[in-house]
C-alpha cells in the first residue's frame, strides 16, 4: 500500500476539484451555458502560457504561486465579466458567442506558443494537466478556495444564482484547470452533474459525486499502472462510470415516479 502513497496528493486534489465542479456543475446546467467551461479552461490556459512566457521574466512574477496564477485569473474574471454582460443582453446567442470565445483564445494560445520548440509540450500539458504529479504544495492553494466557495455558496445561495456565480467560476476555474487540464475539467464540471440531474436535493450531490469518485479513482489507478496520462485516463472512467449510473438507475427511478396521464 506505501507504494502508491505518493498518488494521496493527487487524489485529494481531484477529489477537492470534483467538489467544487459539482457545484458550479449545477448552475452551468440550469443556465444552458455549457461552453462556459472550455472557454473559461481555454482562457485560463492562454494565462498560464502568459505567465510562462511573458510574467516569468519579471522577479515579482518568478517562481511564485501568485506569480504563477497572475496570467490565468486575470483573464478569467474578465471572460466571466464579458459573459455575465452577454447574458443579460444576448442570451438567445450566448452560448455560439462563447464557444467563439473558446475557439478564438484557443488559437491565441498556440500562436504564442509556436515559436517555442517546446510550445507542443506546454500545450499538452494544459490539455492533459499534471494531476498524476501534484504535490501537498497543490492540494492546500485548491482546498483554500474550494472551500471559501462552500462556504459563502452555504451562507448565501442567492450569490450563486446571480452573477456572483461568473466571478466563483472565474477564480476557481484557473486553479483547477491547472491540475487537471481542460479536458478533465470539463469532465468533471459536465459529466457528474449531467448523470445525476434527474435527482433533486442531496440525492442529486450524492449520486455526482459518487460518479466523480469511482471515476478519478478508477482513472488513476489505471494512469498509475499502465503509465498513461492522468486525465484522458480519467475522463474516459469518469465517463464509463456515468454511463454505467444512467443505464442501471434508470429502471429504479421509473419505478419510483411513475408517468402520470
Amino acid at each position: 500500500m506505501t507504494d502508491y502513497a505518493w498518488l494521496l496528493p493527487a487524489v485529494i486534489c481531484g477529489l477537492i476539484a470534483l467538489v467544487g465542479n459539482i457545484v458550479l456543475g449545477q448552475q452551468v446546467l440550469k443556465r444552458q451555458i455549457i461552453f462556459i467551461d472550455l472557454a473559461v479552461a481555454q482562457v485560463a490556459a492562454l494565462g498560464a502560457a502568459l505567465s510562462h512566457y511573458w510574467l516569468s521574466q519579471y522577479s515579482l512574477f518568478s517562481g511564485s504561486f501568485f506569480g504563477e496564477m497572475a496570467g490565468p485569473w486575470i483573464l478569467s474574471l474578465l471572460l466571466c465579466g464579458l459573459i455575465a454582460l452577454m447574458e443579460k443582453r444576448y442570451q438567445q446567442h450566448l452560448e455560439p458567442m462563447i464557444g467563439s470565445l473558446f475557439v478564438v483564445s484557443a488559437s491565441l494560445a498556440i500562436l504564442l506558443v509556436s515559436k517555442d520548440p517546446h510550445g507542443a509540450d506546454f500545450i499538452q500539458g494544459i490539455l492533459n494537466g499534471q494531476l498524476l504529479w501534484s504535490t501537498w504544495g497543490d492540494v492546500w492553494p485548491l482546498a483554500f478556495i474550494t472551500a471559501a466557495m462552500l462556504l459563502l455558496v452555504w451562507y448565501k445561495p442567492q450569490f450563486m444564482t446571480g452573477s456572483g456565480f461568473y466571478l466563483i467560476f472565474a477564480i476557481l476555474m484557473p486553479i483547477t484547470v491547472k491540475l487537471t487540464g481542460i479536458y478533465l475539467e470539463f469532465a468533471l464540471l459536465v459529466i457528474p452533474a449531467l448523470c445525476a440531474a434527474t435527482l433533486k436535493g442531496p440525492r442529486f450531490f450524492i449520486a455526482s459525486i459518487s460518479i466523480g469518485i469511482v471515476g478519478i479513482l478508477s482513472g488513476l489507478a489505471v494512469s498509475a499502472h499502465y503509465d498513461l496520462p492522468s486525465g484522458a485516463s480519467i475522463v474516459i472512467c469518469l465517463f464509463i462510470t456515468g454511463m454505467l449510473f444512467s443505464l442501471l438507475s434508470s429502471p429504479v427511478l421509473n419505478k419510483s415516479w411513475p408517468a402520470t396521464d
